[in-house]
């Protein structure tokens, strides 16, 4: 096993023991449940990835025809800091138009179906957006020659964020919302994550959370304890399968 793999199952060992030792909510549905599915897609949209992303990148970085705008950026410090800042960027404004288009919507209301957000949510990904996402992120690794280095940086400190802010462990609210003002935290995201419309089209942020502040959709919740997770019309838990199949249904 590769550093960067243990280091991505650490953070999710991690985060499922403090989840499990203080919890926020107390779910009625068992582990299997909440877990399993998640774990499944996590495990298909992996495969998935290095099956088309991964070979794209590998060209990318092999060839000659475009180095990208941060080539001429001579500090190694300030590149890493760009690029990390771009791909963060990047994703807030993809988040927010899986919320914006309908269509995009069918395939992202599968992350937003869960019931009992945890640690293994991070992994509740339908596999067309998984990739489809991926498609405008390769623009940008070769429009700007965001290195590999940089992009590992990244996608392993998001990968780590993205368990934490999932996460149903219950950190002290005044730290939380401290942490708020600059990465996002669980109570932040619970709120997105909410029933109600309005609280959900909000923090779109995914590492930085200032991105909200800026284009306005940064909101904290005042009673986190008080927020329903889910969408009202799927309040059971799904199986991988219904997960899957669930952009091709009308609701």
């Amino acid at each position: 096993m590769d550093w960067q793999s243990l280091t991505i199952i650490s953070s999710v060992l991690i985060f499922c023991f403090l989840e499990n030792i203080f919890p926020f909510f107390n779910f009625k549905s068992t582990f299997n449940q909440r877990t399993y599915p998640n774990l499944i897609l996590g495990i298909i949209n992996i495969t998935a990835n290095s099956l088309t992303i991964a070979a794209v990148l590998h060209w990318i970085w092999r060839q000659k025809i475009w180095y990208g705008f941060l080539h001429y950026v001579k500090l190694p410090w300030l590149s890493i800091c760009i690029s990390f800042v771009l791909l963060d960027l990047y994703l807030y404004v993809w988040h927010r138009m899986m919320h914006s288009f309908s269509f995009a919507w069918r395939f992202h209301k599968v992350h937003h179906t869960e019931i009992s957000m945890n640690t293994s949510t991070a992994y509740r990904f339908h596999t067309v957006e998984v990739i489809s996402s991926n498609i405008p992120k390769l623009l940008l690794v070769w429009l700007f020659g965001i290195q590999p280095v940089h992009l590992l940086i990244y996608e392993l400190t998001l990968a780590i964020e993205l368990v934490f802010h999932h996460s149903n462990w219950a950190i002290p609210k005044k730290i939380d919302k401290l942490l708020s003002y600059v990465i996002v935290t669980p109570n932040f995201h619970r709120l997105h994550h909410s029933q109600i419309f309005e609280d959900s089209q909000s923090n779109y942020a995914s590492f930085f959370s200032f991105w909200d502040k800026i284009f306005k959709s940064y909101s904290y919740p005042k009673y986190p304890e008080k927020i329903k997770l889910g969408l009202s019309q799927h309040t059971h838990d799904l199986n991988i399968l219904k997960l899957i199949l669930l952009p091709l249904k009308n609701n």
